[in-house]
């Protein structure tokens, strides 16, 4: 999908891309400004201000308060966050589609609408009071595992453990920041899946009082349970511990809203 298509698909990711735009204007190139984007959001929820001072160390950051680089990559946060929790739809892979896609290999992503129609016809009961795991081993935006939690319900996510592998850093990052957002317990693990290659792995835990949570984990041991090699008793994914709040009513995620609302 061209950029300029993508934009009349998806009118109302505008305010995000008046933030990113505005720093392309200042003359930095549009795939690098949304990398960094995504490597700043990346970063700061795991709080790693190391990496995150990197990438941030590349911009000027001159101008007036409110109009430099800084404030217009945390404006672009805050409207993709408010998007998110107003549609329950994940945003980053068609903004990757228009900025960063075509630089390299040019990637698409499937369309929101086929994951959804291939979650539904693919979703069978998952197997009663136990753990089970979804997978992807190409996971792009993390699209098809979005759209997979959005067919079970609620209860069924308390004991879900989404799994998502890709050969681009980049998708890994943004797949990490989709479980995070929609409040889903998995591991995105970056590497070759055919070969099984581990190069790097990031956790993702799901509180359901507090929200979702992200946080690099050991690529060696990812790389272990995707072999197999781990002990048994070390083989079934733990998940997190519902709140007490919590409901075993049969509700369908896209009947949640992601954030709190006042």
């Amino acid at each position: 999908m061209s950029k300029k298509t993508n934009r009349r698909a998806r009118p109302d990711l505008q305010p995000v891309r008046k933030e990113l735009d505005a720093i392309i204007a200042k003359g930095y190139g549009g795939h690098r400004v949304f990398e960094d984007w995504v490597g700043l959001m990346f970063f700061a929820f795991q709080r790693d201000d190391p990496h995150y001072l990197e990438i941030m160390g590349r911009y000027r950051n001159e101008g007036p308060m409110g109009q430099r680089e800084a404030d217009h990559f945390a404006n672009a946060l805050a409207e993709l966050m408010g998007y998110m929790s107003s549609t329950n739809e994940e945003a980053l892979g068609p903004l990757y589609e228009e900025y960063a896609a075509n630089h390299y290999v040019g990637q698409f992503f499937t369309p929101a609408a086929v994951c959804k129609l291939m979650a539904r016809m693919s979703h069978t009961p998952p197997p009663p009071s136990r753990t089970f795991s979804v997978c992807d081993p190409a996971c792009g935006a993390g699209a098809c595992l979005i759209a997979s939690a959005q067919e079970q319900t609620f209860e069924e996510n308390n004991r879900a453990f989404f799994v998502g592998q890709d050969v681009d850093v980049n998708c890994v990052r943004m797949t990490a920041l989709n479980l995070m957002s929609f409040n889903l317990e998995g591991i995105v693990m970056w590497g070759n899946f055919l070969a099984l290659e581990v190069r790097g792995a990031w956790r993702t835990c799901r509180n359901v009082a507090f929200g979702g949570s992200l946080m690099e984990t050991d690529a060696t041991r990812a790389q272990e349970w995707l072999r197999g090699k781990l002990p048994p008793s070390e083989r079934e994914p733990v998940i997190a511990r519902c709140a007490k709040n919590d409901t075993n009513k049969p509700l369908k995620m896209e009947q949640l809203t992601l954030f709190p609302t006042s």
